[in-house]
C-alpha cells in the first residue's frame, strides 16, 4: 500500500514541505560556504597584511642575521611568525602560542612563488592558517611564515551553524502550517463543486456549479463541467419529450384499433362491414407500423449504430428514380412532380440515406401541396458552387415562428391536420439527421400561402 495519505490536500501539503525543505538545504548549504570562504579571505587579507608589515621591518645585520626593528611594539607579542634564510635556516621567529611548533616547510612551500596560503592543524589540535612567501631584503632572499589561528573563524562559523540548525525547523514547520492553509484555500472551490454536484440530480439539472474565477484551472474545470451538465440537460430534456410525444403518438393509433374492434363486437354485422372494420384496423396498424420504423430508424441514428458510405453519386438519375417511386402518392391528388435538371451533377453522398432524406420531404409536399398543383424538384450547384436539390411545393407555407422547430422530432405547425393526413411529426426530422449525418445541410424557406422550398445541400464529387 501507498505511505502517501490519500487526501489531494495533506499530499500537495507533504510535496510543497518536502520541495521548501530542499530547497532551504540547499541555500543553507550555499551560505554556509560562502560564510566560511568570506571569514576565510577576511583572514587571508589579515595575513595579507602582517605579511607587508614585517617585509618593512626586517633588517639585515653584518653578520648575515636578522633584525626586527621595533621587536617591543606589541604587535609582536599577538603575531607569530618566523623567518628564514635562503636554504631553510631558522634566523627569527616571534611565537605567542606557547608549547606550539609549526611543522617543517613543506617542499610545495618551497617550489612555490609568490605567496601561499594554506591550513593545518598543530599537534595541540589548535587550527591554524598560513601564510608562505619569498622576499628580497637588501639582496638577500629570505622565506617568510605568518600563523593566525582559525579559532575566531570557526567559532562565528559554529554560531551560523547553530543560527541554521535553529532557524530550518522553525522555518519548515511555519512552511507546512502555511502550506496547509494555502492548499485548503486554493482547494476550497473543489469541495464547493463537489458539495453542490452531489446536489444535482434529475429534478434540477437546471442548477451550474460555481465559478469564481473562470480564467484558472478551476473555473475552467467547473465551466466544463457546467457545459456537460447543459448538454446531459438538454438531452434528458429531450429525451423526456421524445419519450412523452412517441408514447402519445403511439396512443392514438392504439386507440382507434381498440375502438373499432369495440364497435365490430357490438351487433350482428355483415360481410361487407366486418371487411371495413378489419381494412380500418389495418389501416391504423400501418400508420403504428410506419411510426415505429420511424422510431427505430431514429433510435439508431441516435446511438450512431448506421454505417454511412459515402460514393459518388449522379444527381439527376437518383433523382428521377425517387420522383417515380413516389409518384403514384402525387397521382392521387392529381399533382405533378417536375425534375428539372440542366447538366449532370456528381455528389459524394449514402445513396440510401439520401433517398430517406429526398423521400420525406416529397411525402411531406404532397400532403401540405393542393390538388392539381406542381411540385419541383431541382438539381443544381448552389451559390458555394456545392451540389444541390431543392423541392419547392405549392403548400401553404410555414410561418417564420414554426421554421426553427419545423426539424423537430413530433413538431407540427398544424397537429390536428397532420394527424388527418397520417403524418407523425417525424419525416422532416429524419430527413434533416440524414443529410447532416452526410455532412450536408437542410434548410426551409417558405411564406405563408406562397409554398415552402427545402434545399438539401452537399458536397459535390471531385
Amino acid at each position: 500500500m501507498s505511505l502517501l495519505p490519500k487526501n489531494v490536500r495533506t499530499r500537495l501539503t507533504l510535496w510543497y514541505v518536502l520541495a521548501f525543505t530542499l530547497l532551504l538545504l540547499f541555500y543553507a548549504g550555499i551560505s554556509i560556504t560562502l560564510v566560511y570562504i568570506n571569514l576565510r579571505n577576511n583572514l587571508d587579507d589579515q595575513l595579507q597584511q602582517d605579511y607587508e608589515i614585517v617585509e618593512n621591518l626586517i633588517e639585515i645585520l653584518p653578520d648575515g642575521s636578522v633584525r626586527i626593528e621595533s621587536e617591543e611594539d606589541p604587535y609582536f607579542y599577538e603575531r607569530w611568525f618566523e623567518v628564514r634564510s635562503a636554504d631553510w635556516k631558522l634566523l627569527y621567529e616571534s611565537r605567542p602560542f606557547s608549547g606550539k611548533s609549526l611543522p617543517p616547510v613543506s617542499q610545495k612551500e618551497k617550489t612555490t612563488d609568490g605567496i601561499h596560503f594554506h591550513s593545518l592543524k598543530l599537534k595541540n589540535d589548535v587550527a591554524v592558517r598560513i601564510l608562505s612567501g619569498k622576499m628580497n631584503i637588501e639582496g638577500k632572499r629570505l622565506f617568510v611564515r605568518l600563523i593566525r589561528s582559525e579559532e575566531r573563524l570557526w567559532s562565528e562559523l559554529n554560531g551560523f551553524l547553530l543560527l541554521m540548525l535553529i532557524a530550518l525547523p522553525v522555518t519548515i514547520l511555519i512552511a507546512g502550517f502555511g502550506g496547509y492553509f494555502l492548499t485548503k484555500k486554493f482547494l476550497s472551490p473543489i469541495d464547493e463543486m463537489s458539495a453542490k454536484a452531489r446536489r444535482i440530480g434529475e429534478e434540477n439539472l437546471k442548477e451550474r456549479l460555481p465559478v469564481k474565477n473562470p480564467d484558472d484551472e478551476l473555473g475552467n474545470l467547473a465551466l466544463v463541467f457546467n457545459e456537460m451538465l447543459e448538454r446531459i440537460q438538454k438531452s434528458f430534456l429531450r429525451l423526456k419529450q421524445f419519450t412523452s410525444d412517441a408514447a402519445h403518438e403511439l396512443r392514438t393509433p392504439l386507440t382507434a384499433i381498440r375502438s373499432i374492434g369495440e364497435v365490430g363486437l357490438h351487433g350482428n354485422k355483415d360481410a361487407k362491414q366486418y371487411r371495413e372494420i378489419i381494412g380500418s384496423i389495418l389501416e391504423e396498424n400501418g400508420r403504428l407500423t410506419h411510426l415505429v420504423d420511424n422510431l427505430l430508424f431514429l433510435s439508431r441514428a441516435d446511438s450512431k449504430a448506421f454505417n454511412k458510405r459515402l460514393a459518388p453519386l449522379e444527381l439527376k438519375s437518383f433523382v428521377e428514380d425517387a420522383a417515380e417511386f413516389i409518384r403514384p402518392l402525387a397521382e392521387e391528388k392529381n399533382q405533378t412532380l417536375a425534375v428539372q435538371s440542366e447538366n449532370e451533377i456528381m455528389a459524394s453522398a449514402d445513396r440510401a440515406l439520401l433517398r430517406q432524406a429526398l423521400l420525406n420531404i416529397l411525402d411531406n409536399a404532397i400532403k401540405y401541396s393542393p390538388e392539381n398543383s406542381i411540385i419541383i424538384i431541382r438539381v443544381d450547384l448552389s451559390e458555394s458552387n456545392r451540389a444541390l436539390i431543392e423541392v419547392k411545393d405549392n403548400g401553404p407555407g410555414i410561418s417564420e415562428e414554426h421554421l426553427e422547430k419545423i426539424f423537430e422530432r413530433f413538431y407540427r405547425v398544424d397537429k390536428g391536420r397532420s394527424r388527418e393526413m397520417g403524418g407523425t411529426g417525424l419525416g422532416l426530422a429524419i430527413a434533416h439527421w440524414a443529410v447532416a449525418a452526410q455532412g450536408g445541410k437542410l434548410t426551409v424557406e417558405s411564406k405563408i400561402n406562397k409554398g415552402s422550398s427545402f434545399k438539401i445541400i452537399f458536397e459535390s464529387y471531385k
